[in-house]
């Protein structure tokens, strides 16, 4: 029974032992044999080479025969350069012949003699849109004054900086702007006072073709016109005529608009007054800009302007009133009632009865400032004599002395009897307000 078992063990294990070991000699016999090396395109062995060199050879030969991205060598193989230039001679000094359908030209020719470049892979970072754009498609600012970068990048302390290491703050853009009138024009109050510490000049103009200070007036940004009127610049500096388009047409407010394309001689204060920037005009006015100046072909005050919006307040500070104070005593006009009154304080010290404007020359009612005040005046429309006048807002109607009716009987203006117009005219004072209700 023990002899069957062995019988049948030996009849199953000992036929496949034997068959792998046969195969594996085989094998082995034929990976050194010149039969297997010519089959898979190696070079026959040579017995007098050493084993080590063989194995090394057939390394290298295998790693050049592997596919590219199989390859991490980070040196390409290349021809040497006394190779390569001889190449080149070789084929320049070659005698010229007929190009044929088998013919070659002979850079083909030596770059096919070459040996082919294995470029290896090369690692890129992957890059974001933000990144790519500020990197690639953002255009240089290289040709920017680095005074006029620090400027737009509102930087007043690196400014300084550039400028003490001796960099020029006087130098423009290849589009002729100049580092003041960039700040001036984006409100960077504290690189005006570095450009002006370091001795720019401050009247230069930009591509506007205008001085800064009268730039500054067509925005509203009052530290700008102090950090300028606090190193000395003009405040009654006027606009120079022709003005360009481009500016005109940034004006928005449409007195002003015309008037810098048709009149002459316009001021900081008169942009101000139009705009109605208060901070602006008071900044000005303090600096000692002059209400009295006018435009010089059309005579218009820097009032006249702010009367044509209706800026109460601000021709309130023209007229020289202090900013700061309230105004105290106010006429009241009732048209149905056909009455006016002051209160000083709250309180009524004074009313009349009154005539105001007729059908056709109705009153406008409407809030109003007593711009000036003439004893003795004569109506240049109507020619007639208006004593003790009181002008509303620079325009044709006010209070004066006239014939009273009780009932809506004047061109439009409010007349009063002679005794009151005569105590309204010593109870108010230019500057105070003046409102006219049904």
């Amino acid at each position: 029974m023990k002899n069957r078992w062995l019988n049948m063990l030996s009849a199953c294990v000992l036929p496949p032992i034997v068959g792998v070991g046969v195969c594996g000699g085989i094998i082995h016999l034929l990976k050194n044999h010149d039969l297997f090396r010519a089959a898979a395109g190696l070079p026959a062995a040579s017995a007098s080479q050493p084993r080590q060199g063989r194995l090394s050879e057939t390394a290298a030969e295998i790693r050049a025969a592997l596919p590219m991205d199989s390859t991490f060598d980070l040196v390409p193989p290349r021809m040497p350069v006394s190779e390569e230039k001889t190449a080149l001679q070789r084929a320049a000094t070659s005698p010229k012949r007929t190009p044929t359908a088998k013919s070659e030209p002979a850079e083909l020719a030596v770059k096919k003699a070459a040996p082919k470049t294995v470029r290896p892979r090369v690692w890129r970072p992957l890059m974001d849109p933000v990144t790519e754009f500020w990197t690639t498609l953002m255009p240089r600012t290289d040709a920017l004054p680095q005074a006029y970068q620090a400027v737009l990048n509102d930087d007043p302390a690196h400014l300084a900086r550039i400028i003490a290491l001796g960099l020029s703050p006087h130098e423009k853009t290849p589009g002729g702007d100049t580092p003041l009138c960039a700040a001036v024009r984006m409100g960077r109050a504290e690189c005006v006072r570095v450009l002006a510490l370091a001795g720019v000049n401050l009247n230069e103009p930009a591509h506007e073709q205008q001085p800064p200070i009268v730039i500054a007036s067509l925005r509203r940004n009052a530290p700008v016109l102090e950090a300028l009127l606090e190193s000395g610049v003009d405040p009654n500096t006027r606009f120079k005529t022709p003005v360009q388009k481009s500016v005109i047409e940034r004006c928005t407010i449409k007195d002003l608009r015309n008037a810098l394309e048709s009149d002459r001689g316009i001021t900081p204060l008169i942009c101000c007054a139009a705009r109605g920037d208060v901070e602006g005009a008071i900044a000005l006015m303090q600096a000692g800009a002059k209400a009295g100046v006018c435009t010089t072909r059309y005579h218009r005050y820097p009032i006249n302007f702010a009367a044509t919006q209706g800026y109460l307040f601000l021709m309130r500070v023209l007229l020289g009133r202090d900013p700061e104070s309230e105004p105290d005593t106010l006429v009241t006009v009732h048209l149905s009632s056909q009455r006016a009154w002051v209160m000083k304080q709250g309180r009524i010290i004074n009313s009349t009865s009154v005539s105001t404007g007729r059908a056709g020359y109705n009153t406008p009612a409407g809030r109003y400032v007593i711009t000036d005040k003439h004893k003795s005046h004569t109506s240049t429309l109507y020619h007639v004599a208006m004593p003790w006048f009181m002008r509303l807002n620079c325009g044709a109607i006010g209070l004066h002395s006239g014939y009273v009716t009780g009932r809506p009987a004047s061109h439009g203006c409010i007349r009063l009897p002679y005794e009151k117009a005569k105590e309204f005219f010593h109870q108010v004072t230019v500057g105070d307000e003046v409102e006219i209700v049904h």
